[in-house]
């Protein structure tokens, strides 16, 4: 392999390693927001792909030993995605979950749109009371009640599968709106 190739490719490699430790770092100091993990998140996967390219190419035409430089970067990777998945998905993590019943637990933290579980020694946690999602009949005097509630409290919410924000909707569906 020419020198020029292999400082382009070992350049390549770096840069990735340089991406993940700046995503460590963010997760590890940062006021996690919900969107501005996720958005991070998304761009785990190029990372990985930055590097493994790179190493790849540098193990198939090189005759020098890189597999520490990979062991080194995937362990940081799959260190830094664990945590991610931690973040996003606490209840997961805490073996908590949605009420089946249709209620959901939710957290206050200070600074709105924190995630539960996140800075512990920052901010206090305060739990509020279950709230019962609203039910709908058909009745048109309620609907922009229950759809402006619904929205906020099951649609809106970025941590719910689809499937589950469906099968919430059914479960609040009564009388003639369930037919």
């Amino acid at each position: 392999m020419d020198s020029a190739l292999r400082k382009k490719l070992v350049r390549q490699r770096t840069v990735a390693k340089s991406s993940l430790t700046r995503l460590q770092s963010f997760i590890d100091v940062s006021e996690c927001k919900l969107h501005d993990l996720q958005v991070r998140y998304e761009e785990l996967p190029n990372i990985f792909c930055t590097f493994e390219t790179a190493q790849n190419e540098l193990e198939i035409s090189d005759d020098n030993d890189y597999s520490l430089d990979r062991e080194s970067f995937e362990q940081q990777y799959f260190q830094v995605k664990a945590k991610f998945i931690e973040l996003l998905h606490p209840a997961d993590t805490q073996g908590r979950s949605a009420d089946n019943q249709g209620q959901l637990d939710y957290v206050f933290e200070s600074g709105n749109n924190q995630l539960p579980g996140v800075n512990h020694a920052r901010h206090s946690q305060v739990k509020l009371p279950t709230i019962q999602l609203p039910s709908y009949d058909g009745t048109i005097t309620t609907w922009l009640h229950f759809r402006d509630t619904f929205d906020s409290l099951i649609i809106q919410n970025q941590m719910l599968l689809n499937v589950q924000k469906f099968q919430y909707l059914l479960s609040s569906l009564k009388g003639e709106a369930n037919n």
